[in-house]
């Protein structure tokens, strides 16, 4: 039987790091070292590393709070070319450092329209550690890329045998091998007894595409998040703006609400030209663009998380998408 050819593109991350000491799940980041894609494979038995035929491609090996929009335009871009030079290919799977991976695998989402599989994977625990989490997901993340029924489903991600859509899944925990989890609709699939199953397709799929014109190093509007507390005032949005932002994303107390001084200076940032979003800094459930919002010309998030929220809007900005435009991908679902 053929072997599913399937390319591997390592940027770094938990997944990709070594400890000295077995027990180490919590300094390595610091104090560790690196592994390329080649070493993820190796740790893989023998009998599964021969049920794909794989090809690496390092991109990065830097920790995942290093990354910015402008890396993960790179990356898109390693995608793209990758596919375009292997029309054999069945599947991508990209390995990250999960500090970021949710907003990596949103953008992702937005900007590729990929013929195959593209899945996100990493890990909880270095590889070097008792119960290394990495070889297991790496598996799970090759069976997906590998599944015809993964196609045409967006990026993916997957991590303790779950399948989540890129733009719905969030990281809830900071060392439980159980922390990538989809709180509104829950995950797309699972991974069992070396199979793969989808449960549901994703409802929606947001999509913005590759900005006209963008090229490596080109220009990315800047767009800041402000987090919502009792007795908050207007100093960090006014610091936003007199930064350069061309939006804001504001965290905000559940439902989506912000203190009197907080409102004061969104409202500068609207009469200034500023697109202001409001999210909230919930675990779940959606921010609906009630009336009030309308009315002062603020945006609503829906059930996008600040983080992502923050990412499609600065994609949109690039596309020279108006409020309306805007807030219609922001209503999915």
């Amino acid at each position: 039987m053929q072997r599913p050819v399937i390319a591997i593109i390592s940027t770094g991350g938990t997944i990709a790091r070594r400890s000295m000491d077995p027990r180490d799940t919590v300094d390595y980041a610091e104090i560790g070292a690196s592994i390329g894609g080649s070493d993820l494979l190796a740790a893989l038995p023998e009998a599964v590393r021969a049920r794909f035929a794989v090809c690496d491609i390092p991109f990065s090996s830097c920790d995942s709070v290093e990354m910015t929009l402008a890396r993960w335009f790179d990356l898109a871009s390693v995608v793209n070319r990758t596919i375009a030079a292997r029309p054999d290919l069945d599947g991508v799977v990209i390995t990250h450092g999960t500090s970021s991976l949710e907003e990596a695998a949103c953008f992702l989402d937005l900007v590729l329209d990929a013929p195959c599989p593209v899945v996100v994977v990493g890990a909880q625990r270095p590889a070097s550690a008792i119960s290394a989490d990495g070889p297991a997901n790496l598996y799970a993340a090759l069976l997906v890329a590998s599944c015809p029924d993964a196609a045409g489903r967006g990026v993916l991600v997957v991590a303790n045998n779950e399948i989540h859509a890129a733009q719905e899944v969030t990281k809830a925990s900071t060392y439980q091998l159980e922390t990538f989890r989809s709180p509104d609709f829950g995950p797309l699939g699972m991974i069992e007894a070396n199979r793969v199953f989808f449960g549901r397709a994703a409802g929606y799929r947001r999509h913005v595409g590759w900005p006209e014109g963008y090229g490596s190093g080109g220009e990315i509007p800047r767009v800041d998040i402000s987090y919502s507390h009792a007795g908050a005032d207007g100093v960090g949005i006014r610091a936003f703006m007199a930064a350069g932002a061309r939006g804001i994303i504001t965290a905000g107390m559940l439902p989506g609400m912000c203190t009197p001084a907080e409102n004061v200076a969104l409202d500068e940032a609207v009469a200034r030209g500023v697109v202001v979003v409001q999210a909230s800094s919930g675990y779940c459930g959606g921010v609906v663009r009630r009336q009030e919002l309308c009315q002062r010309g603020i945006l609503a998030a829906g059930h996008m998380r600040p983080r992502q929220a923050r990412i499609l809007l600065s994609l949109a900005l690039m596309t020279g998408a108006d409020g309306d435009a805007i807030q219609a991908l922001y209503d999915m679902p």
